[in-house]
């Protein structure tokens, strides 16, 4: 079965902007096509059939590329990581491949059908962290189960509605997600499958398939062992630079 990989941006106005800032102050939007589309081309380069997707509102534009399907729904650009989480379940009702949701500043550094290998519903990246151990920047769905995976995203959604509201510009999805989890032990490295509400989520590491580097400004390094790369933050500036030297077809 074909791998869908789908990106989500939305233009968000300056006042969300600020706003997202007084929780973080590494996030920025410089160029959101060309990093879409060099983590897109990372995807193909290990996976030569994947589709890709991004995933919008009515009215961001993005220049046209041969290779990229846009969906666009009905979604409030103040709210970014809500309308997020409801575009993801949207698309998952339409869909009949296995899905990974993937964050523009991440690079494929690995071929990942072995991931679906394993019989699970959703596939979540996890860390031994107390306020966000699992990391939403990249999740996956696996084809042969996407009413199950309908299931959580749709436990998910309405959970970030009725408990994070006030969370909806950014971390109200990860906020879920721990509480979600809160009985669950993340200080074990090693994958393992868990079972929640008759759904199978499979738990891999963050150190692997969702790699950034502890020191937050610099990711500058040559990771072959990792197999997903996200440069995060202020890592965003050597996501190009790892790209053109250690991924890019010569």
């Amino acid at each position: 079965m074909s791998i869908t990989f789908v990106a989500f941006y939305i233009d968000v106005t300056t006042e969300t902007m600020d706003n997202i800032h007084k929780t973080t102050s590494t996030i920025t939007v410089t160029e959101p096509d060309r990093f879409i589309q060099t983590m897109f081309a990372s995807a193909r380069h290990f996976h030569p059939n994947c589709h890709q997707v991004i995933l919008t509102d009515q009215s961001t534009r993005f220049p046209e590329h041969p290779n990229t399907t846009i969906i666009r729904y009905d979604l409030d650009v103040e709210s970014p990581m809500l309308s997020r989480s409801i575009a993801w379940l949207q698309f998952l009702k339409q869909v009949d491949t296995h899905t990974i949701f993937i964050d523009s500043d991440i690079l494929i550094n690995a071929n990942l059908d072995h991931v679906f290998d394993h019989r699970f519903d959703v596939a979540l990246t996890h860390r031994d962290e107390k306020k966000w151990p699992i990391n939403a920047g990249i999740n996956f769905a696996h084809g042969n189960h996407l009413d199950k995976a309908c299931s959580f995203h749709q436990m998910w959604l309405e959970r970030f509605r009725s408990e994070y509201q006030d969370a909806s510009i950014w971390g109200g999805d990860q906020d879920v997600l721990r509480d979600m989890f809160v009985d669950v032990d993340f200080s074990q490295s090693d994958a393992f499958t868990h079972i929640q509400n008759d759904i199978s989520i499979r738990f891999i590491p963050c150190s692997i398939y969702n790699f950034a580097t502890a020191d937050q400004y610099g990711m500058t390094g040559y990771y072959p062992q990792q197999k997903v790369l996200h440069f995060k933050g202020k890592r965003k500036d050597e996501m190009m630079p790892y790209w053109n030297k250690y991924i890019k077809p010569t």
